[in-house]
């Protein structure tokens, strides 16, 4: 009978470490299904966004001027390039190099244009493949970022993952 019970206990903490260490990180069983999830980074992927933008009136200091809209955007994965339709576009006909690191795709582009007081640098946006959402900013002289434009994406249904 103390033999059982003494067996019984290691069990219970054997369990015990184990979940621990799941959640702690240290030990995955493929349950997470973020990871298993691959992304066909093949053609053109396009979708549309529901989108918020602050755009900044009397320079960096004050309040923006947020406003609703619905923006078009994309990548060729082929070519290595994106775009999208909004505030500061990376316009079709002027394209930004496309990175992608697994469901995100950044496009930047460098620039070098004044506004809002300030020297910008370079135009950026980010389409999160998993959850959707989009990111739009400008990178500022001293390498400070201005986000202009937030919201989510679906893709258009002829665009592949």
């Amino acid at each position: 009978m103390q033999k059982l019970l003494i067996a019984f206990v290691v069990i219970i903490l054997a369990v015990l470490s184990i979940l621990a260490a799941q959640l702690a990180g240290l030990i995955n069983f493929g349950s997470n299904k973020k990871d298993s999830v691959t992304y066909s980074n093949k053609g053109i992927y396009e979708v549309i966004c529901d989108s918020e933008v602050a755009r900044p009136l009397n320079g960096l200091g004050q309040p923006p001027e947020v406003t609703r809209v619905m923006l078009p955007a994309g990548v060729d994965f082929e070519e290595g390039t994106g775009w999208y339709t909004g505030e500061f576009a990376i316009s079709a006909n002027r394209k930004g190099s496309l990175k992608v690191d697994g469901a995100i795709l950044t496009v930047s582009r460098p620039a070098m244009f004044s506004r809002y007081g300030a020297s910008i640098q370079g135009e950026y946006f980010t389409i999160d493949r998993q959850s959707g959402e989009f990111k739009q900013w400008l990178v500022i002289a001293g390498d400070k970022k201005l986000f202009i434009v937030s919201g989510n994406c679906k893709k258009s249904s002829k665009s592949p993952n």
